[in-house]
């Protein structure tokens, strides 16, 4: 018996809870009348509680992610046919029609198909290929060129990677539908004015740079404050670069003045709770973050390095500061911490201009669009 509504298994290599995850449960769950939503997570990864409390079927398979790493390499290609088979079995068990691709670089979906699975395919890029292994990018994308059905990008400079294709589409990610606590209150500048860096400590998502910002500003004004908030996700890589800003922070004489807290639940609280939110990653496709700081009403300083300069104007409802450049984030981080009334015009501008341009609906209704469309 054919199922009531078409199954889409949307298959992510989150092991922990990430913006990519939050966005794709996010639109599921508002998708959810219209389409029946199946998951397929890594084993122990951090994400499966979001899933199930969705109320979404879960599915948890060894996906293994490429890396440099001797014993990913030397493992990669034989879990990636182990799994594609298992997708294969699950799409046809489920009567799944879509397989959507919540990565670029995994690409179970593409060999399930290859194997034989009767599915339609789409990949979702979140992030700027270019950023993790080049050389590889460039095979990534002719595979997904020529087997995908369509490719969704989150930002003009995602798409930019790519050569033009009738595949190729942009949705952007949308803004948080509902606020849980009360309207972000810009205060005066008769206090401490605490920055957060909101990020998993990930290699290139630029906490580095925030540190030796923070440090000649604070140099400046000594009511600054820094917190940076965030998980490891359980990799190595990850632990050493956080204690490495650790260890800086300590010989700048600087351990009293800026903290650390861990992963974040209560993402909305955190942010309206800051008085500026920093964003100084080397590369971003789009970044959550920096839209739920506009949204939420925080005023903004990131790094020009992709998506970030399609969030917001510059000057207008934020700061956009050139990329790597520590002088330019510290200036700027001097600057809207002493004046108040740039920070509640920013607050003011930017809360006006996500809402307009990032309007919920309009992602999950093209979205929904293209599920229907590649379905029959």
């Amino acid at each position: 018996m054919q199922p009531e509504v078409d199954t889409i298994l949307i298959i992510d290599n989150s092991v922990a809870v990430t913006g990519a995850i939050n966005a794709s449960l996010n639109a599921s769950f508002n998708l959810k009348r219209d389409f029946n939503f199946i998951y397929i997570l890594p084993k122990n990864t951090a994400a499966a509680k979001l899933v199930q409390e969705k109320g979404f079927k879960l599915y948890t398979l060894p996906l293994i992610e490429i890396s440099k790493r001797p014993k990913s390499l030397l493992l990669y290609l034989p879990y990636l046919f182990i799994n594609a088979l298992k997708v294969k079995k699950i799409a046809k068990q489920n009567q799944v029609r879509i397989i959507h691709m919540n990565d670029f670089y995994n690409l179970t979906g593409i060999i399930a198909k290859i194997l034989g699975a009767r599915v339609r395919l789409i990949t979702h890029v979140r992030f700027m290929p270019q950023r993790f292994m080049p050389a590889l990018s460039k095979v990534w994308s002719v595979l997904n060129l020529n087997y995908a059905d369509e490719i969704i990008c989150v930002s003009g400079a995602v798409k930019s990677y790519f050569r033009d294709s009738a595949k190729i589409r942009i949705i952007p990610d949308p803004v948080p539908q509902l606020e849980k606590h009360a309207e972000k209150e810009v205060k005066v500048e008769t206090r401490e004015i605490e920055f957060l860096y909101l990020s998993n400590f990930i290699p290139g998502k630029g906490q580095d740079f925030a540190l030796q910002a923070f440090s000649r500003a604070y140099g400046i004004n000594k009511n600054l404050r820094l917190l940076f908030a965030g998980g490891d996700m359980g990799l190595e890589k990850n632990k050493q670069f956080r204690q490495q800003l650790e260890e800086k922070i300590a010989r700048l004489g600087l351990s009293g003045v800026v903290r650390f807290e861990s992963f974040i639940t209560d993402v909305e609280k955190k942010i309206k709770e800051a008085d500026i939110v920093l964003n100084f990653s080397e590369s971003e496709s789009f970044s959550l973050t920096c839209l739920d700081a506009l949204f939420y009403g925080t005023p903004l300083i990131a790094t020009d390095c992709g998506g970030p300069a399609e969030l917001f104007e510059n000057g207008i409802s934020g700061i956009l500061v050139p990329n790597k450049n520590v002088d330019a984030m510290a200036e700027a981080m001097v600057t809207l911490a002493s004046n108040f009334e740039l920070r509640r015009a920013f607050s003011r501008n930017g809360k006006l201009y996500v809402r307009r341009k990032f309007n919920p609906q309009n992602t999950y209704l093209n979205m929904a669009e293209v599920y229907k469309r590649i379905a029959h």
